[in-house]
């Protein structure tokens, strides 16, 4: 009887003692080569297609925003190889602890800063798409305009935050961290803590925005209504595309929101 009970404790043990070795290879490991594995694919999807979208005239006139969402996943990539790589020289010469301004201004960390243009992106595409929807004729007369303004705006709301981010960072007194440079350490806590809630917020925004947009789509783009228009061939045809194109993005816009949740676990 004793010898059962001690093979169990035994057992327990040395189970215990393979997780303890278990967690911290899976930490490892998703601390640097799962950045470089995500930032191959990222860029080996994403880069090819925005390139696509954005050289050739007849689809950026209609796709312009979808080519500047993949051109940002696409810089994602990047920034994840390049912190996948700083990592690895990192482990190699051995932890340290250094002031955590060397991590603020160091180029991988702050060009990884660029995760947080996912949020932003979704919510520029949605707003896009609710623009498509709610005045259809307006937009395929102005969608150029429509879209680079909200291009533009997306791009000096991410900017904005960005650089807030960073300067609060770089004033505060210096803290003392691993020259892993993990993003939660490098920069300021509350700032941080501001630039994941504005990022999660946006997208979730756009997936609001997103079902409204397919509400409206089911209510006043049915069969009726581009038949209507069917003596228009050029805007029927766009009517159709705009609203594949459409429901094609809620399930873009899902899918990242889910990513995004990852910020707050």
């Amino acid at each position: 009887m004793d010898f059962a009970i001690n093979q169990t404790i035994i057992e327990n043990v040395n189970i215990t003692v393979n997780k303890k070795k278990l967690i911290p290879f899976v930490d490892y490991f998703l601390r640097t080569y799962a950045y470089l594995i995500v930032g191959t694919v990222l860029i080996v999807i994403n880069i090819p297609v925005s390139l696509l979208v954005i050289t050739r005239k007849a689809l950026r006139n209609s796709y312009l925003v979808l080519g500047i969402v993949f051109l940002n996943s696409g810089f994602l990539g990047i920034s994840s190889i390049l912190l996948g790589v700083k990592r690895l020289i990192d482990t190699a010469g051995g932890e340290r602890i250094i002031n955590h301004h060397e991590c603020v201004l160091n180029v991988p960390i702050f060009l990884f800063t660029a995760e947080f243009l996912s949020g932003w992106s979704l919510l520029m595409n949605s707003v896009e798409r609710l623009f498509v929807v709610a005045f259809p004729i307006y937009y395929y007369t102005h969608n150029t305009r429509i879209t680079h303004s909200v291009i533009a705006a997306h791009y000096g709301i991410t900017a904005t935050a960005i650089t807030t981010a960073v300067t609060a960072s770089l004033i505060e007194p210096a803290r003392r961290i691993s020259n892993f440079c993990m993003l939660q350490f490098a920069y300021s806590p509350r700032f941080y803590e501001a630039l994941l809630l504005l990022s999660s917020s946006a997208s979730m925004t756009s997936v609001v925005l997103m079902i409204i947009v397919v509400v409206i789509l089911r209510r006043n783009f049915g069969a009726q209504y581009l038949s209507s228009n069917s003596h228009n061939r050029n805007l029927s045809h766009f009517l159709k595309n705009q609203k594949r194109y459409t429901q094609t993005s809620l399930i873009s816009c899902c899918f990242t929101f889910c990513t995004l949740l990852r910020g707050f676990l």
